[in-house]
């Protein structure tokens, strides 16, 4: 089906409805993807671990910054400039190569950053002993690693249609999550083991390898504006390598490869691509601006605000207040981060169950192999039914949090918190993403490198501001003020979103003078 088809299919129904009334037939709807159950589950899986470049690299740095400090003889304050470096990388990178793969594709977009991430932590694995280098190879591993979490995002947009989204991303971010949780711990163990920081970048270096060697032969294009559904042949840089190899293969034996290469021909997606501009690299900036947007991306913020908050809380607190050692202080992040493994499980779950629901209240029949028009169903309400008790949730957990500290309360108090608190935060912030990506079907990798660009500086802004306001307000009196900030921020833009989001979304679409930008169907 064209470009042409597609778009008519995807107008406004109304004269759907009038060939209803008539009796005529109406046209027989394509399967919103043709990728089957078992390539869903390997994406599924393989993104998972391909994430763990950003996450992972992240939470695997921190013990090591002491030794980083006596191995090139500077001050913590200047290996945290190195932190520094990389999340300010980590909020701008990712809206670049995002726009990049909404126009080009997928596929060719992460081999390009799996390699820049490779190619950095080489470096770092060759030369471990400049500052310098350390600089500007962290900032290089950032600008790989950041931005396959959007590209994530955009592949399960691409072959999960709506209502069965959450059945991918869980399990994605639970994987993710999960490897992630135990990066300090092993960080710590390599580090102290080998008296040093070069094997903790080797097994990155390891990893990274791994995933460019698998990406390249076998991870499909999956982007619509190349591949439609799935049912175009990809072409050129869009084939995976061990379909080239295989090409190779059948040339030998005698097929022609104008014969190899005619079915792609025919169907081939160039005139389905959007136009790519250096100006596009700004739309996830602009994104931001979008108002039934802001409300959705201020609470993505928020609620990875307070888990970040928390990981830089944590060492803090247990070196101070009960004087943990770092293997202690690095098992005690643990929690946390399974708590983030688990909310992301169960965010997924809840996300199909909620969608289901409320197109069963509204009287809407789910399809779960065709696309559905999203423009006039309340995706608001569906994502955020039942949050209301998790924002309360978390509120209470905060302020509690942060008073058992001050009290001294036994440390597994403040484990067993961080655990749900960490939990109630991720499951929140996911929940927001999907619907992110839902309102920006076209844009879906792009949305989300907005949501990356906002939570990062929020999260640098909370973490800036930690240390000056606990010892202005005391740990008890801050996170009082922090959960009231973030819980009061979280209610109003559920509401917000509940309210008028649906309108909005209504109103961006008639002034871009195209109903079908909110609907599965758009490629």
């Amino acid at each position: 089906m064209d470009t042409e088809a597609i778009t008519e299919d995807a107008r406004p129904h109304n004269d759907e409805k009038e060939k209803a009334a008539r009796g005529d037939e109406l046209p027989e709807q394509e399967e919103y993807t043709v990728f089957s159950s078992n390539i869903r589950i390997f994406l599924t899986a393989f993104l998972g671990v391909v994430m763990i470049l950003s996450t992972l690299t992240a939470t695997i740095y921190f013990p090591l910054i002491p030794m980083l400090s006596s191995q090139l003889s500077v001050s913590i304050q200047a290996i945290n400039l190195t932190v520094t470096v990389y999340v300010i990388f980590q909020a701008v990178s990712p809206g670049i190569f995002a726009s990049l793969s909404d126009s080009f594709g997928r596929r060719p977009v992460l081999l390009g950053i799996t390699f820049i991430y490779a190619s950095a932590t080489l470096g770092l694995v060759i030369n471990p002993n400049n500052y310098t280098v350390l600089i500007i190879l962290r900032g290089l591993q950032s600008i790989g690693g950041s931005a396959t979490t959007p590209l994530a995002y955009g592949i399960a947009s691409d072959v999960a249609v709506t209502s069965q989204r959450g059945k991918m991303l869980g399990p994605m971010l639970s994987i993710c999550n999960g490897i992630s949780a135990i990066g300090p711990v092993i960080g710590g163990a390599v580090a102290l083991g080998t008296n040093g920081v070069t094997w903790v970048f080797a097994s990155l270096l390891v990893i990274a390898v791994v995933c460019l060697v698998v990406a390249g032969c076998v991870l499909p294009e999956t982007a619509r504006s190349i591949v439609g559904n799935g049912s175009k042949p990809p072409t050129g840089v869009h084939r995976t390598w061990w379909s080239l190899i295989r090409r190779g293969a059948l040339y030998r034996y005698g097929t022609s490869d104008v014969e190899i290469s005619r079915g792609a021909e025919r169907f081939h997606p160039a005139e389905n691509r959007k136009p790519w501009t250096i100006s596009a690299t700004l739309d996830a900036f602009r994104i931001i601006a979008v108002r039934d947007a802001t409300a959705v991306l201020w609470m993505i913020a928020t609620s990875y605000s307070v888990y970040y908050t928390f990981q830089v809380a944590i060492p803090a607190i247990f070196a101070e207040v009960y004087h943990f050692n770092e293997l202690q202080i690095g098992l005690a992040l643990l929690p946390g981060l399974i708590g983030m493994t688990m909310g992301g499980f169960v965010a997924g779950k809840l996300l199909d169950r909620n969608y289901a629901y409320t197109a069963k209240v509204n009287g809407i029949d789910v399809d779960h192999k065709r696309a559905q028009d999203l423009l006039h169903f309340p995706l608001e309400t569906a994502r955020y039914r039942n949050c209301f008790p998790f924002l309360f949730i978390q509120l209470i957990q905060i302020i509690g949090y942060g008073w058992a500290v001050t009290y001294r309360a036994h440390p597994a108090v403040l484990i067993i918190l961080q655990f749900f608190i960490c939990g109630v935060s991720t499951l929140l912030s996911h929940t927001a993403s999907a619907l992110l990506v839902d309102i920006f079907p076209e844009q879906s990798s792009t949305a989300y490198a907005a949501a990356q660009a906002v939570r990062c500086g929020l999260s640098a802004v909370s973490s800036a501001v930690l240390q000056p306001l606990i010892h202005t307000l005391g740990r008890g009196w801050y996170f009082t003020a922090f959960a009231v900030f973030v819980s009061i921020g979280g209610f109003l833009t559920v509401e917000i979103s509940r309210r008028w989001g649906m309108k909005w979304r209504q109103a961006r679409s008639t002034i871009a003078g195209e109903d079908s930008a909110n609907s599965d169907l758009q490629p």
